[in-house]
């Protein structure tokens, strides 16, 4: 009887073999499930990133397309018919297109623009003050945009809206009809840039970069010349 029982038992190696067996199963299974979780999350946060990057690239970009510089038709004085002013614009105090990637404050670009911020829900008609910040070591770029009365804004009215995280850097180009500049400042220029270059590095959590670029060109520039301006800022790239 004993030995009966004997032949139907376990021995202990045939144990250790079977929670091998079970083990490596286990070790399979689990490695594949962490591999495809893991695979998965990257290309979440690559998909957020680019969707985020994109998102920024052509808000910039519209606004910038949509420039506006006032001429001397905007006084509110009269202007004498036939004088050769006409259609200039102004030399004096309103800045209306101003860009600097290392500016002191982080305040990289100003512009007055027909194009107002996405989403907003209230008519879009009439011009916007548009002011974009940079903070470097925060990676994170802000966005000030208030109706445009004419005057300065103060730094006291300025509500600034994030519009974009994890940016390691943002660079900008300004292009005057014959060569790129890193700087524009319109009471300098007396006039809109061509187009703007904008390149712009963003970095996911999982501390991946990625790199989005493109160029603007400011079709309010001159009327009709929007197409010249292209053929001419890609011969001079």
């Amino acid at each position: 009887m004993n030995n009966r029982l004997d032949k139907h038992g376990f021995t202990l190696i045939e144990l250790l073999v079977a929670v091998a067996l079970i083990a490596a199963i286990l070790s399979m299974v689990y490695g594949s499930y962490f591999a495809t979780s893991k695979s998965a999350q990257i290309c979440k946060a690559r998909i957020t990133v680019s969707q985020q990057g994109c998102k920024t690239l052509e808000q910039m970009a519209r606004q910038i397309r949509c420039s506006y510089a006032g001429t001397v038709d905007d006084r509110t004085e009269s202007v004498e018919a036939g004088s050769k002013q006409t259609g200039m614009i102004l030399e004096d105090s309103i800045s209306y297109f101003n860009g600097n990637s290392v500016a002191p404050l982080g305040e990289i670009l100003h512009l007055v623009t027909t194009n107002r911020l996405f989403g907003e829900k209230e008519p879009a008609d009439g011009l916007f003050e548009v002011t974009y910040k940079f903070d470097k070591r925060a990676g994170l770029l802000s966005l000030s945009q208030r109706e445009f009365v004419g005057t300065a804004q103060k730094t006291g009215e300025i509500n600034w809206r994030p519009i974009a995280e994890g940016v390691k850097s943002l660079e900008l180009a300004y292009f005057d009809g014959k060569k790129w500049l890193r700087n524009w400042d319109f009471k300098d220029k007396k006039k809109l840039p061509c187009a703007v270059r904008i390149e712009l590095s963003c970095e996911d959590e999982n501390h991946r970069q990625y790199h989005y670029a493109t160029v603007a060109y400011v079709s309010c520039w001159k009327n009709g010349e929007r197409t010249r301006t292209e053929k001419l800022v890609s011969v001079n790239k």
